[in-house]
């Protein structure tokens, strides 16, 4: 069974919402000036997940942190059953 998962907020700061996204999703980190790259695993990496639109992300696995992480934010998110 998948899962929708339709997120979104009515006002964040930018910079609030960066640090969101990069939680959530992971992000690439370099040091030295470009000369190591690392990526930084996100949340939805513990699982196979893809991202429809934004805003909108289809999982694989049900999701029970994503929750407590999205209440963290504040966030306003709606989480639907998939059967296919």
């Amino acid at each position: 069974m998948k899962y929708i998962l339709i997120y979104g907020f009515k006002s964040i700061i930018p910079k609030k919402r960066l640090h969101f996204n990069r939680k959530l999703y992971g992000y690439l980190d370099s040091s030295n000036f470009g000369a190591y790259n690392y990526f930084r695993k996100g949340i939805l990496e513990q699982g196979s997940y893809e991202r429809l639109g934004k805003g909108i992300v289809l999982l694989n696995i049900k999701p029970k942190n994503l929750i407590k992480f999205l209440k963290s934010y504040k966030a306003n998110y709606r989480i639907f059953k998939v059967v296919a």
